[in-house]
């Protein structure tokens, strides 16, 4: 199996992606992206650089934010040398994240109402305020 190494770093509106490297070790691939972390981010200490590789071995993916317009996006992606399925072929979404928080608040609104508008079944409770 093929581990590929591939960074997403966002700036602002701009956007880079990068491939880093590849490699037929799990824990060298975790080792590679997290290089790119510690370049990335210069006062990660020895232990948060070695908690970066383990979870980037483990869960093949990590994000970093250095503030609201500066992200690091690290990810792992494994190949067996056939297509991927569906739902392992998208390593990152370009979308910014302010539609994905209006796309959130939509939803949470939406069910909301849709909450408020069951009726009296759906009862709220409170405690009797005392004067």
């Amino acid at each position: 199996m093929l581990y590929i190494v591939t960074k997403l770093v966002t700036e602002g509106q701009q956007k880079a992606f990068s491939i880093i490297g590849a490699s037929e070790d799990k824990k060298r691939a975790a080792s590679i992206a997290a290089e790119v972390y510690k370049d990335y981010n210069k006062n990660a200490s020895f232990q948060n650089i070695e908690m970066i590789t383990e979870w980037l071995a483990t869960r093949q993916n990590y994000s970093f934010r250095k503030d609201k317009d500066h992200r690091l996006q690290l990810a792992i992606t494994s190949l067996e040398g056939e297509v991927q399925p569906e739902e392992k072929q998208l390593v990152f979404s370009a979308a910014a994240e302010e539609e994905e928080l209006m796309r959130r608040v939509s939803q949470a609104l939406f069910e909301g109402k849709h909450t408020a508008e069951r009726g009296p079944k759906a009862q709220t409770h409170s405690c009797p305020l005392e004067s």
